[in-house]
């Protein structure tokens, strides 16, 4: 059965959440906030799990593992325990009333019925307005655990009303070493997966590494000499493809300024570079440009992405802006 031990890299969450168990200060309404993969549903099953484990122990941190209650939680049958997800592509109002017509009743087997929301943001309008009637007075037995990638997209009368707790990031050397630890890798290797996988546990972990090497020279074409219009539309046909785009172009000129920085190239530790295999490539960039003007199209990329809540033309904006990138390029060899 998972236990808090199995969430890398996030103590101080985990730290919080066992305290409440000890004190057995569960609060009703929690948000689990941060970017995807860093194992805030994970970390929510397990906590209730932890809740709902039927264990007398006092100042218990965990779930016992063995008790009626985490063998239903183990099978996935617990009576008291749901999960709530998307239908299709949102959270619907008729989703939100047939939780809280279930939540009218009192729990089944333990003293909580929780109930986990994930991702929270896919509520529409009308669902999240409908929830928060249950977070401003849910009942005494109730919890509800909302997680959440993007918590800025939420009313902010839900997230008021939820205690927030922070997963954050790792940091690229934190999820190299995993790697090396779990996957068997090489150092080379796992800095590839990580590479590719945008730093992010989950996604390396399970990338393999001829996957890896496709994307990554698919990716390549963006900062090529392809053809920029057939690359710029294989890569805007989706906000899903679009995304990894605009961050894959980031970390590629990143990495230029951080060549460009160094004295000289023995003063360039490799380690410091994100895509450390195209180093040489990258090298003849800084070469190329100042690093105002790399700092100019990196500000260019934050806009794009920026713009995509504004459900500005991908397409054109991948164009305009690979079309500026190559021209100045030109530009600048000639």
């Amino acid at each position: 059965m998972p236990s808090f031990s199995d969430i890398i890299g996030q103590s101080r969450s985990i730290r919080i959440l066992r305290a409440f168990l000890a004190k057995a200060d569960i609060p009703q309404s929690l948000l689990f906030e941060g970017e995807a993969g860093l194992g805030k549903r994970k970390a929510a099953e397990i906590f209730a799990a932890a809740v709902l484990c039927q264990s007398g122990a006092p100042g218990r941190i965990e779930a016992c593992g063995h008790c009626l209650a985490c063998q239903k939680m183990r099978g996935q049958n617990h009576p008291d325990f749901s999960v709530l997800v998307p239908d299709g592509n949102a959270i619907k109002i008729d989703q939100i009333r047939k939780m809280q017509g279930a939540l009218i009743y009192k729990p089944v087997d333990g003293r909580k019925k929780i109930v986990i929301i994930d991702p929270a943001e896919k509520m529409n309008a009308a669902a999240a307005n409908a929830l928060l009637k249950t977070l401003e007075e849910p009942p005494p037995y109730v919890m509800l655990i909302l997680v959440s990638a993007k918590p800025g997209m939420l009313l902010p009368t839900l997230r008021s009303r939820c205690q927030k707790l922070g997963f954050h990031p790792l940091s690229f050397s934190q999820v190299v070493s995993v790697l090396i630890a779990e996957k068997g890798c090489s150092n080379v290797d796992a800095h590839f997966l990580v590479a590719m996988a945008n730093g992010r546990l989950q996604e390396a972990m399970a990338l393999e590494m001829e996957s890896a090497l496709e994307t990554e020279a698919a990716y390549h074409a963006l900062v090529s000499n392809e053809d920029l219009f057939e690359t710029a539309a294989k890569f805007s046909s989706s906000t899903d493809v679009f995304e990894p785009v605009l961050l894959y172009l980031t970390t590629w000129l990143r990495d230029v300024l951080v060549l460009k920085s160094c004295v000289n190239d023995k003063s360039c530790d490799p380690v410091f570079l994100r895509y450390a295999w195209r180093q040489d490539e990258m090298r003849a960039w800084g070469d190329a440009f100042e690093i105002s003007e790399i700092s100019g199209f990196l500000a260019d990329l934050q806009q794009i992405h920026v713009a995509q809540a504004r459900n500005v033309n991908r397409l054109l904006s991948l164009e305009t802006f690979l079309l500026r990138l190559r021209k100045s390029r030109i530009a600048k060899s000639s």
